[in-house]
């Protein structure tokens, strides 16, 4: 029993032998040999990242509250002034308007072809 025990713990702590037969090391992430539920997990965060600044860009968004990663709200933050510039300019009757409303139309329908969209 001694034995059996003092092999499980190896297999356990020092092989780190997941359910499903895969190997998780930290030291494999991002690389080629990364667990297959830690590129899940990156192809989601990116998805999400996509669909905040989506959100920005098509008006859902109106600026309030804060994202709780600190450089995701900086690309935020960033992204809302441009399109705040943008609203702001299509409004007036200068030169600039017309291009600015274009740019913003434009701008606003390639965020909503997004397919990947927060439910």
């Amino acid at each position: 029993m001694l034995q059996w025990n003092y092999l499980t713990y190896l297999v356990n702590n020092y092989m780190a032998v997941q359910p499903g037969g895969y190997t998780d090391n930290i030291k494999d992430d991002n690389t080629p040999r990364a667990h297959p539920a830690f590129n899940r997990g990156k192809a989601r965060g990116i998805l999400e990242t996509l669909s905040i600044i989506g959100d920005v860009i098509v008006g859902r968004d109106n600026g309030s509250g804060a994202i709780n990663s600190a450089e995701i709200e900086k690309i935020r933050r960033a992204v809302f002034i441009m399109r705040e510039s943008l609203v702001h300019a299509s409004d007036k009757s200068t030169y600039l308007s017309k291009p600015a409303k274009e740019a913003l139309t434009e701008a606003t329908q390639h965020a909503e072809s997004l397919r990947f969209q927060k439910q």
